[in-house]
């Protein structure tokens, strides 16, 4: 998926996202723990790889109910963390990554989604401005074991499984 030098913008669900310069975006979509197949309904929304957050997967409410179409008291509590000065529960959910058409970042290829293991949970933010897009962190990557190529003279990254049978990008 390409990734651009300058601000851009992704229209979710009727609301207008801002896209900072150098961020690599994927598309996502969740389900309960308990539903072991994608939801062929559920509409993917972008997330910021950021291989600077130690988690697996973070986002708040807002963009749980509003864009994930989740309700928070629907998702089991697994545990916490501490950041910010704040408890963060860690929810049960499960994260699938939607592949891209390749050398676009917002067509997504007629493949199906990618489970995630999420073993430890998705960090849910109180309704605020953090996250201000959902992340996917480095441990979802390593603890997954995909394989994260970026090249920046074609300003492209990939993320694929290491059998080289699903690309994500």
């Amino acid at each position: 998926m390409p990734f651009s030098a300058e601000p851009d913008e992704i229209i979710v669900r009727g609301e207008r996202v801002r896209i900072r310069a150098n961020q690599i975006i994927l598309w996502v979509s969740l389900s309960l723990k308990h539903v072991l197949e994608p939801n062929p309904a559920a509409t993917p929304f972008p997330v910021i790889l950021d291989t600077g957050h130690t988690h697996f997967f973070a986002l708040n409410e807002r963009h749980l109910t509003e864009w994930a179409n989740l309700r928070l008291d629907a998702l089991l509590t697994r545990s916490a963390v501490r950041d910010r000065g704040q408890r963060i529960p860690l929810r049960l959910a499960n994260v699938w990554v939607h592949p891209n058409q390749r050398g676009s970042r917002d067509q997504l290829a007629e493949r199906p989604p990618h489970q995630l293991q999420v073993r430890k949970g998705i960090a849910v933010y109180p309704e605020s401005d953090f996250p201000r897009l959902p992340i996917l962190g480095l441990r979802a990557i390593a603890e997954n074991e995909l394989v994260l190529k970026v090249n920046g003279r074609k300003r492209e990254a990939t993320l694929r499984t290491p059998s080289w049978w699903w690309p994500f990008g």
